[in-house]
């Protein structure tokens, strides 16, 4: 079985249930067994990590590897309109630091394919739903990921290591500050924004993120924020899914 829908539970639609403690469940796709965190209200489906990005991993590279685009809005936009990449999920967590290697690879930056590949593979490390049990959300995760191989950070250089960890923490300050459910749309938009901020300090080149554009799944997004989101209409790029 291969998820078929973009929201909610992939197999079936339903909304879905987050649970308090992990349980064991077989995947819906696979029926490979796993911890779960949440099922769908409908028929209890649960959709692993690597069935729910995989089609979508792929994509954010070769998307991300083919692009001359420099404004990570822009190819924030692109990236999410492809049919692989669901309404939320994991695969946000990769397209960040993609997106943001790509466009200071494209604005002159020193970036190996090498590198792409590797934050792609550590965004994809963490899992779906993490906003929420763990205190900290992918999206500003996948800003210190981008920023830590940008600058060559390791667990044994304290002040790269520094860096990175206060990037993270100024992305997380600000999705903070919307007090508000998750959308990966919203959040990935929000840490590009501060990434390109932060980019000015700590980086050989300033980040672009100045696509505008006015949120068109507000209406499919059962926690959207509405007014007080940044993306409500007629705020700054369409992120509608109008690329099959």
């Amino acid at each position: 079985m291969s998820p078929t829908h973009e929201a909610g539970c992939l197999v079936c639609g339903a909304p879905l249930r987050y649970l308090e403690v992990l349980v064991e469940l077989p995947c819906a796709c696979c029926g490979a067994v796993g911890s779960a965190d949440a099922r769908c209200e409908g028929s209890g489906h649960f959709v692993c990590d690597a069935c729910h990005g995989r089609a979508a991993f792929a994509v954010i590279e070769h998307l991300c590897r083919t692009s001359a685009e420099t404004d990570m809005h822009a190819l924030l936009a692109t990236v999410r309109a492809h049919q692989s990449v669901a309404m939320h999920g994991p695969e946000h967590h990769a397209i960040v630091p993609a997106v943001i290697l790509t466009c200071y690879r494209n604005l002159g930056g020193a970036v190996t394919d090498e590198q792409l590949a590797s934050v792609i593979t550590r965004g994809a490390k963490i899992p779906g739903g993490f906003c929420g049990f763990a205190g900290t959300c992918g999206a500003a995760v996948g800003v210190g990921i981008a920023f830590a191989a940008l600058i060559g950070s390791s667990p044994v250089k304290a002040d790269e290591r520094a860096t990175s960890l206060r990037v993270t923490q100024a992305v997380l300050g600000a999705l903070a500050e919307l007090q508000a459910a998750r959308c990966c749309q919203r959040d990935a938009w929000v840490a590009l924004a501060a990434a390109a901020e932060l980019s000015v300090e700590l980086l050989d080149r300033p980040l672009i993120a100045a696509g505008g554009w006015t949120c068109q799944q507000s209406e499919r997004n059962r926690q959207c924020l509405g007014p007080s989101c940044p993306l409500h209409p007629p705020g700054p790029a369409d992120l509608s899914k109008s690329v099959p």
